[in-house]
């Protein structure tokens, strides 16, 4: 019998990830945030890759590849690892920082300190955060060539001594090269039709790019390193007093708000930052100011905080569509997979249904950083069947988004025992939907935690707090009693694949699973709802559901289609603000401690809470 070739991806950086792959299938895949409880946790994600290993059977042995996202790290690019940056930094970390390191490197030219660790006393926080990574010899006082080799000689022990994975089976790969990988081999598509696109803030050689499938894998046509409007997003979001790679997608949400009067008057500061290179395949810069945290704080002094936000959203939205158009003219394909940090603003994925020449738009799962340990699967399979003469074409797209761990519930009574003191609560076993959907027809916010834990940033439906979005003030009562975020936040919602013609407007037929592209909502249907759409604009980010992906999550909305006659239910992630998503009966039982939810679907079973309404 013929051996399977397995190969374990793995990425370090935010919201550090690992992926297992059997013979081009994910298997299995997870953040190393879901067993840490440190949302967007950094650093090698072992406990990922246990995971991974574990729910598959693989031992170590079986393993014939570890790719690890990101060939190398410099001095700035271990300092972020080490202190744990996207995770940890409050407003004033990011702010101290820029005020003692990058204002004296980029707006002084100063060369000294090559790095802000010690700036940002990262010895000292080293006591307090944990790490895999063995640093006891380990020195930044070295040249930047043999930082760089011993950092990469450091992570291939981490995944050695933890993993018992031999050195010699693992390798590094270029940062934006997962990117393309996941967004190509993800995707239904295949071939000729086909041009993939990325764009993020710091890709490594690229931080866009324009790549094409051939017989010898994905051929890079055209890349650029100053595509910095992704960078310029995260610095704006801490202009605006927002966490940097946390609240990016509050900075989107704020956007349509804004009045044309705001919006062009900080319009002024961004229209000429951004222009497309001279073959026309990707982003640069037109005028490229020092910085794009002093600079631009200064040049939008006075400036509403809407309008900024509006202003920073059309930017873009504009400079992405005028790339992407240009793109499909110069390769006359007619198919986009779009992947890449950026890719994950998906109020600009929506505005791309407006370049005519492509016939589909594919934007993968999550295509921010965490899925670079899917790509770098990709890539290793992709080799190996190229080696093997067997045809790429046949590896698997990703199907089913629900790769992490299962439920297990073998302690709920225990924890409904020790939970439900003072509490009217009821549990019932092998639940009917109708039971279900006749508590959320009386307003009530529960959650749902069932099977497998969906891979990514949005909650997918096996992880997810749902509501009737019909019911007036549902909106306000899950953002003020649950899950405690910003008064103009919108929630998104699951809406029947087969139904979904009802609800948006969606000319090109494009996929949407996994809830990456916002839609325009039929009006007779936005005048309907009351949650699950953006008030501003009225779109819509939904999950469209097919059957076949998750049959419990469909019938149970197809029983809400019955009573209300609009297919859809409102679908927000199933956590607490600045928490990871639920996995486990922990998990679950600390949301229900810390918020109003009225109920919880925990499996087959279905726990009420009687709560006194406030």
């Amino acid at each position: 019998m013929k051996k399977p070739f397995i190969v374990l991806g793995i990425y370090e950086v935010h919201n550090a990830s690992a992926c297992l792959m059997i013979d081009g299938k994910i298997i299995a895949a997870s953040h190393e945030e879901r067993f840490s409880k440190i949302k967007n946790d950094v650093g090698m994600p072992i406990k990922a890759a246990k995971f991974c290993m574990s729910y598959a059977n693989i031992k170590p042995k079986d393993i014939d590849k570890v790719v690890l996202s990101n060939d190398s790290f410099n001095k700035n690019g271990v300092a972020n690892i080490l202190l744990k940056r996207p995770a940890l930094y409050s407003i004033d970390d990011w702010i101290i920082e820029n005020k003692k390191y990058w204002k004296n490197k980029l707006l002084h030219n100063k060369k000294n300190p090559q790095h802000y660790f010690d700036i940002m006393q990262g010895k000292k926080k080293l006591r307090s955060i944990s790490h895999y990574y063995d640093l006891k010899n380990f020195s930044f006082n070295v040249s930047d060539k043999k930082f760089i080799q011993e950092f990469n000689e450091i992570r291939k022990k981490t995944v050695s001594k933890y993993l018992g994975i031999k050195k010699d089976k693992i390798e590094f790969l270029e940062h934006f090269i997962c990117h393309h990988y996941h967004a190509y081999y993800s995707s239904p598509y295949r071939g000729k039709k086909v041009v993939v696109a990325h764009l993020e803030g710091d890709g490594g050689k690229f931080n866009n790019a324009v790549s094409i499938p051939t017989k010898r894998g994905l051929k890079i046509l055209a890349g650029s390193k100053t595509a910095d409007i992704g960078r310029l997003y995260q610095w704006v979001t801490l202009i605006l007093g927002m966490r940097p790679y946390h609240d990016e997608y509050k900075v989107m949400g704020l956007a349509p708000y804004a009045t044309n009067k705001e919006v062009l008057k900080s319009l002024k500061v961004f229209q000429n930052l951004f222009k497309l290179t001279k073959n026309k395949m990707a982003i640069t810069y037109k005028a490229k100011p020092k910085d794009l945290y002093f600079t631009i704080s200064e040049m939008l002094k006075g400036n509403r905080f809407d309008g900024i936000a509006g202003a920073l959203q059309i930017t873009l939205e504009q400079i992405v569509i005028k790339w992407l158009s240009s793109v499909q003219k110069k390769t006359k394909r007619k198919i986009l997979c779009y992947g890449g940090g950026v890719a994950m603003n998906v109020k600009a994925n929506g505005k791309l249904n407006q370049i005519n020449g492509f016939k589909n738009i594919f934007v993968p799962i999550s295509p921010s950083d965490e899925t670079n340990a899917i790509g770098a699967c990709y890539y290793a399979t992709e080799q190996h069947f190229l080696r093997n003469n067997l045809n790429p074409d046949k590896i698997k797209p990703l199907i089913s988004p629900y790769l992490g761990p299962e439920l297990d519930d073998k302690d709920l009574l225990k924890k409904i025992k020790k939970f439900k003191k003072g509490k009217k609560i009821k549990l019932i076993n092998n639940f009917k939907n109708n039971q279900v959907i006749n508590y959320l027809m009386k307003g009530k916010v529960i959650g749902r935690a069932s099977g497998r834990a969906e891979f990514g940033q949005r909650a997918l439906g096996n992880r997810s707090i749902i509501a009737n979005p019909l019911i007036k003030g549902i909106e306000d009562k899950i953002n003020f009693k649950i899950k405690y975020r910003d008064f103009w936040m919108p929630f998104c919602p699951t809406i029947l694949k087969e139904k979904s013609h009802q609800i948006i407007i969606n000319r090109k037929n494009n996929l949407c699973e996994f809830m990456t592209t916002s839609f325009d909502v039929k009006k007779d249907i936005s005048d309907k709802l009351n949650a699950g759409i953006h008030h501003g604009d009225k779109t819509m980010r939904p999950q469209i559901l097919d059957k076949k992906t998750n049959k419990d999550f469909y019938q149970l909305i197809e029983v809400l289609y019955k009573k209300t006659k609009v297919p859809i239910i409102l679908n927000t992630s199933l956590n607490l603000h600045r928490k990871p998503m639920a996995t486990d009966l922990d998990d679950i039982f600390d949301i229900l401690k810390n918020s109003d939810l009225d109920g919880m679907i925990i499996n087959n079973k279905f726990l009420i809470i009687e709560r006194d309404e406030k």
